[in-house]
């Protein structure tokens, strides 16, 4: 959709006009410079222009199967926003690439010595586009070009529902034992009010199909006076759905003049019609509260107790208009289940109904490219029933399955699958559609993760700006929101509820890549699939890496190259001016590189450089000339000290760093701390600074670092806190500290009378003063604390008690942390307790959990407790432990868990214990 390409260049207008405010306003002060303010001019009456458009262009969200010169205007419209964010990105070029001139008043003399030429070139390609827009609203009008969609009164539901073809009788349904048994209950149960159900997940999950069951069930049908199945338009229209109601329930007694019935009539003939009557309503597919916000008035209340409305969506926040304990999410099958309702399609033909030997490595192959989702399943499994059962017939189809999810968009066989997931696309806002179709460039099953993709899209652009809340914080709302419309999928929340992990649905990726290709969003390079498009495109994502291609080489269009392959070593060509000025983005985290070449200070646009475990040493000295710098990563690479020139970057937000370490047990990753150099850190944007030795210098300066959030600091000597406390006590936004001592040296708070109030995490490594845990420090920020981590503090007295009061405390892990001889957790201390690690304990012999202890613990491990020769006392009542991990543990604790101790732990639904021989984890024991 073009409405994508000009929301995009709207936000680099936005940016545009912000970032060179104080230029322009400079211009208006001398006659000589009005033509920076005639840009500026231009520039304001384009983003008018264009606003006006993207308007015009989401009447079409729900459009499809445009004509031709729609089709053709449509792309005239995404060249001419893409030819915007060029312009904007040379003004940005010529008006920051020297702008400690203008600071230092300067500016006049480079501008006499630059010329005029280039700004006078930006305002005729200005005055260009404007008589482009001009011409494509003339064309609009000359032939009729219409984009019917937002104004229709309501939309066809058709593609809303399973085919005919496809539908199956109950009995057919596989891996939903447990959600039919709880819609049961709940439609059976006898209430006072009116109740409402919610059936969640994405599209083509199975939730139309589940509540279908239940509605056509007999014994179901037998419960209410009425049922009435509406199929909400996508505009939902609240008189539109009570006229369905009533001619569903009236039938033919339903008044002739319904449709010209409006307002309080209406209302009084559906009061009416549902008087007295028990009634079960379903609404599917709801896009919006507003559905049963508008109705639950109107029909919510008919004196009748029992009334059940069900609510199928693919929108959490639509689910909640259920109460809790009635929603149902769904979630995809897995891998038995998905086999056989695999085999149940495509061998229905069959006598037995069963895969025949041979046949079943592929059938597998080719269902694994389902990942779970039942209309895809029986979607590939009704089309390979009509296929000969030869090998060579199904190879062929493998082969072009991806292809075939892929451009069916329009198609025959896949179309259900694509037509359905393409609606929750459709009913994207603009913001998220290219927050969505950006996740396309990382490889199948790719792990993302949410600082790194909130960081990718500030400095792509794609987040627009809001008053009161840092860009971040409006980045990561776009991904929960992409996550709550099931788009993208959790894999691992941390302790908190919070993201840490998520993937794309593989069916759902291959929607966003075809969306991507249109747009002309982003090419994608591999051996196996090289893009003809790289020099068009401004995106380029290269999956594996081929010495024959180097696509800075000839790319003028360019803005962000992500390389994913971990087995190149070498950088990519960006010495030449017309192909290195513009780029954006440079992600080349695990790829095999050792240098960083002088040449990438050349990059003077470039916004996010990530090199996360590369094997480089150092940073260029040069890297000081990318002032436009947002997010600098260097973690886990070899960098032992930051470059002077550093602190010369003022736009840097998120610094990450720190040394690769050998990992823990060969699988956790670790890291120390890097030099920094002197300078002006405090006059930085910084909210992220990570893996840094302390000085005195720095420590002084942090004081003047007041937005950061997230701060982690080594090498922290006795002679550094009293500064250090006074640093702290300014940093109003701080979330995460984590503080490692230097060796031989205390982590001391006791100057620390007013720490940050938003302090969330907290990771201190090294000795403690046993003040500490008594300290104002603790005491005020501990009933906030979330995470609490310490790492060889060699307590003598024992710090549990101390813990006690932290009530919002869900991760607590101790290592190496107390010398004492008995841990003891007493009835009611951290009911929020999610996750405890107790390890290097070395004098530990006993660990008592008392009844009503830590009562919400799901994970504890226990690793290097060479005294504890027994299971914790009081394990059996932590009844929602569902993992115990154990490395390096005695070996009489080790026989016993697997013995004696055994009944005590059956409860927990994974025992498992490290091998560090084979570096992989043992389960001990099945589930119960």
């Amino acid at each position: 959709m073009a409405e994508v390409v000009v929301f995009g260049a709207l936000c680099k207008i936005g940016y545009v006009l912000a970032s060179s405010a104080s230029i322009t306003m400079f211009a208006r002060l001398d006659a000589k410079l009005t033509i920076i303010s005639e840009i500026e001019s231009r520039i304001k009456q384009i983003e008018v222009e264009l606003k006006l458009m993207q308007a015009f262009l989401r009447q079409a969200q729900n459009q499809e199967g445009y004509n031709e010169p729609t089709e053709v205007y449509l792309q005239e419209v995404r060249n001419l926003a893409s030819e915007i964010e060029d312009i904007m990105d040379e003004f940005i070029y010529l008006s920051v690439r020297h702008k400690s001139k203008f600071f230092t008043g300067e500016f006049l003399s480079y501008f006499r010595k630059l010329g005029k030429s280039p700004w006078h070139k930006i305002a005729r390609e200005l005055k260009d586009l404007q008589s482009h827009l001009q011409n494509l609203r003339d064309l609009r009008v000359q032939y009729e070009i219409q984009l019917p969609g937002g104004d229709r009164a309501s939309a066809s539901t058709d593609d809303h529902c399973l085919p005919l073809y496809l539908s199956y009788p109950p009995n057919d349904m596989v891996g939903i034992e447990k959600e039919r048994t709880k819609l049961m209950q709940w439609l059976t149960a006898r209430l006072s009010s009116t109740s409402v159900i919610a059936v969640w997940g994405m599209g083509g999950s199975g939730k139309t199909t589940l509540v279908n069951i239940m509605y056509e069930d007999e014994m179901i049908k037998n419960q209410f006076d009425c049922h009435i199945w509406i199929t909400v338009s996508q505009k939902f229209d609240a008189y539109g759905v009570i006229r369905k109601v009533i001619r569903h329930i009236l039938k033919g007694a339903c008044p002739s003049d319904i449709d010209t019935v409006s307002g309080r009539d209406l209302i009084q003939i559906l009061q009416r019609t549902l008087q007295q009557r028990k009634f079960m309503l379903v609404l599917d597919d709801v896009w919006s509260v507003d559905v049963w916000i508008d109705l639950a008035s109107i029909i919510g209340n008919n004196n009748v107790s029992g009334n059940k409305v069900v609510i199928t969506t693919r929108i959490k926040e639509v689910a909640s208009l259920a109460s809790e304990d009635q929603v149902i999410e769904m979630h995809k099958l897995n891998e038995a289940d998905s086999w056989s309702l695999f085999c149940r399609w495509a061998f229905k033909s069959c006598r037995d109904g069963s895969c025949p030997q041979e046949m079943e490595p592929l059938g597998r192959e080719i269902i694994d490219k389902c990942d779970g989702l039942p209309l895809a399943i029986v979607t590939v499994g009704n089309t390979l029933s009509f296929k000969k059962l030869v090998i060579e017939e199904w190879s062929k189809y493998y082969d072009h399955l991806i292809w075939e999810l892929r451009d069916r968009l329009h198609g025959q066989e896949l179309n259900s699958v694509m037509k359905i997931l393409n609606l929750s696309y459709k009913h994207l806002p603009s913001h998220l559609k290219n927050a969505f179709v950006f996740c396309s460039i990382f490889p199948e099953d790719y792990m993302m993760t949410k600082k790194r993709l909130v960081r990718l899209w500030v400095a792509e652009g794609l987040v627009k700006p809001e008053k009161r809340r840092t860009i971040e914080e409006v980045a990561e709302e776009y991904l929960n929101e992409l996550i709550d419309r099931c788009l993208l999928k959790v894999v691992e929340r941390k302790h908190f509820r919070k993201v840490k992990e998520f993937q794309m649905h593989d069916i759902v990726r291959e929607l966003a890549i075809s969306i991507s290709e249109k747009e002309t969003f982003c090419m994608t390079y591999s051996k196996s699939q090289p893009s003809e498009s790289e020099y068009k495109c401004r995106r380029l994502s290269i999956h594996e890496h081929s010495d024959r291609f180097q696509p800075l080489s000839y790319s003028s269009r360019l803005r962000s190259l992500y390389q994913f392959d971990a087995s190149c070593s070498s950088f990519p060509s960006v010495s030449t001016q017309r192909t290195g000025r513009y780029l954006n983005v440079l992600e080349l985290q695990d790829a095999a590189i050792t240098v960083l070449p002088e040449e990438v200070s050349s990059l003077f646009n470039l916004r996010y450089l990530g090199l996360r475990r590369t094997k480089i040493r150092q940073l260029p000295r040069s890297i000081e000339k990318l002032f436009n710098l947002q997010t600098i990563d260097v973690y886990l690479t070899n960098v032992e000290k930051l470059p002077a020139g550093i602190t010369k970057l003022k736009r840097v937000r998120h610094l990450l760093a720190g040394k690769a370490m050998t990992p823990l047990f060969g699988v956790v990753e670790k890291s120390i701390g890097v030099e920094t150099p002197k300078g002006s850190w405090g006059s930085m944007e910084l909210q992220t600074l990570k893996g840094v030795l302390a000085s005195m210098d720095l420590v002084v300066q942090l004081g003047s670092m007041t937005q950061l959030r997230t701060l982690s600091i080594g090498d922290v000597r006795d002679a550094h806190h009293p500064k250090f406390s006074a640093s702290i006590s300014n940093m109003r936004f701080l979330r995460t500290l984590k503080v490692v001592a230097a060796e031989g040296n205390y982590i001391n708070f006791e100057e620390l009378n007013s720490p940050p109030q938003n302090l969330r995490k907290l990771r201190l490594e090294g000795r403690l003063h046993q003040s500490v845990m008594e300290s104002p420090f603790f005491q005020i920020v501990g009933n906030r604390l979330e995470k609490l981590i310490l790492l060889g503090s060699k307590l003598s007295s024992d710090p549990f008690a101390s813990f006690s009061h932290l009530s919002h405390l869900a991760v607590l892990e101790l290592v190496g942390a107390y010398d004492g001889e008995s841990v003891l957790f007493e009835s009611g201390w951290l009911p929020k307790l999610h996750t405890l690690v107790m390890g290097d304990l070395v004098n530990v012999k006993s660990v008592v959990m008392e009844r009503q202890a830590v009562q919400n613990l799901q994970w504890l491990a226990l690793f290097k407790l060479p005294e504890l020769k027994e299971a914790p006392h009081g394990i059996e009542f932590l009844v929602s432990l569902q993992n115990l991990m154990l490395v390096d543990m005695h070996d009489e604790f080790m026989e016993g868990i697997q013995g004696e101790d055994k009944a005590r732990v059956q409860h927990i639904s994974t025992v498992r214990y490290f091998d560090r021989s084979r570096r992989m984890e043992i389960r001990l024991f099945q589930d119960p």
